[in-house]
């Protein structure tokens, strides 16, 4: 039987549908999970009770051995070492158990916990903190029948030193965590893993951010790190993220701004926002259309990436520029070298011999150029300020095209009958 001659046998199943006997149900399993409740982790009470019980040994600890210091050390002199020899566990209790479980706490606190739950541990370690700074200080005036020894005291310092680090370890982190609702691994360990190379880009400032805030925490240099996560660190990204957006457009074409979003990974708003508060700083120069943008001029150097400076050429050799057009852009081009020999950008430029360089300054803008003759140098050099040869590129080329033929000249061709003269338009 050929495929022509075939027919069709419908299923008893498509039948039963076109007889309206099956309904067929949409998949909604999306929508039920987006309308599914958020598990909330419950109230952590290990670590409340844990840190309960780190306050009541420190008052209890403290009190004691503000009474009754033989109870946790005994020093005594055994012919060349002092030993300090303790009758009772509480010394090891108070050297290693509080301050052991102190750190594991701080562990869970900043890795495990809910940040709703932030405040109530925060508040009992708070507490613990505040005794443990204010029972040292009646351990200074032991009772007159005990005396403290160099090494008892020694010890005693030492002891403090050791609690207070494993206590204050962090604090700065724990206190910024308290304002955030996030999880840690949100707020600063939001690893760039997937997304384009130009997202990853930027967002591995934020995993940098999470390692140096734990070993600075570690450390105690936690406030140089609240320094730089507060204030350095948003710059970087907002300076990262407006490079990028600046590479993604071209000169002279209309660039999707919504694909230009979605390539970096940040919304459309933030894309428009950042460009044209480039726009407002009159650091670019832009033309908002309906859908994206239309990069007309960089005038802030910094900007000037190799990317842009390889789409200004690209976009260039598209242009027919006249002769003196070609020249104010080589002039721009010469004031990135901030100094050069006066004969030298005269015989670059081709610059008429009949025309004075301080005439060629006085019809540029100003602040974009000067002529000085340095100190024990036999040559006169002038000198650019590229930032504001950028900021001005439009009224260099108008002035070179205005004046191009008092600056160059009126050349001759040096084979006249071989070349056609040039246009006059």
């Amino acid at each position: 039987m050929t495929a022509k001659n075939e027919e069709s046998i419908p299923s008893a199943k498509l039948k039963e549908i076109e007889n309206g006997k099956v309904v067929v149900k949409p998949n909604n399993n999306k929508q039920q999970l987006a309308d599914a409740p958020v598990k909330k982790r419950k109230f952590p009470f290990y670590l409340f009770l844990s840190e309960s019980a780190i306050l009541v040994l420190i008052i209890v600890c403290f009190s004691l051995m503000s009474v009754a210091p033989d109870l946790f050390f005994n020093v005594y002199y055994d012919g060349w070492i002092y030993i300090i020899h303790s009758p009772y566990p509480w010394t090891l209790v108070l050297i290693f158990a509080i301050p052991a479980l102190a750190l594991l706490n701080t562990y869970f606190y900043i890795f495990g916990l809910d940040s709703t739950h932030r405040g109530k541990i925060y508040i009992v370690r708070f507490l613990s903190i505040a005794a443990l700074i204010t029972l040292a200080f009646p351990l200074a005036d032991a009772p007159s029948s005990y005396g403290y020894s160099v090494p008892a005291i020694g010890f005693l310092i030492g002891m403090y030193v050791f609690m207070n680090y494993c206590f204050v370890s962090h604090i700065v982190l724990k206190t910024y965590l308290l304002t955030k609702k996030e999880t840690i691994k949100n707020s600063l360990f939001r690893k760039a893993i997937a997304g384009s190379p130009a997202e990853l880009e930027w967002r591995k400032y934020h995993t940098f951010s999470g390692y140096l805030a734990i070993i600075t925490g570690v450390l105690f240099i936690q406030f140089f790190w609240l320094l730089y996560h507060v204030f350095i660190r948003p710059s970087i990204v907002r300076k990262a993220k407006r490079k990028l957006i600046i590479n993604s457009l071209n000169f002279e074409e209309d660039v999707n701004l919504t694909t230009v979003a979605l390539d970096i990974g940040i919304s459309l708003e933030e894309t428009i926002f950042l460009l044209k508060q480039l726009q407002l700083k009159r650091q670019l120069s832009l033309e908002f259309t309906r859908y994206g943008a239309v990069l007309k001029e960089v005038r802030k150097a910094k900007w000037f990436t190799f990317v842009i400076q390889e789409k200004y050429d690209a976009f260039l050799t598209k242009q027919k520029m006249t002769e003196y057009e070609l020249k104010a852009n080589r002039f721009i081009e010469l004031t990135e070298r901030i100094k050069l020999k006066l004969s030298d950008f005269r015989k670059v430029l081709e610059i008429d011999e009949n025309f004075s360089s301080n005439d060629l300054l006085l019809l540029l803008p100003p602040k974009i150029a000067k002529i000085r003759k340095p100190l024990f140098n036999i040559h006169t050099h002038i000198f650019f300020n590229h930032d504001q040869a950028l900021l001005l590129r439009e009224k260099i080329t108008k002035t070179f095209v205005e004046n191009g033929e008092r600056i160059f000249g009126k050349k001759t061709p040096k084979t006249p009958a071989k070349t056609k003269p040039k246009s006059t338009k």
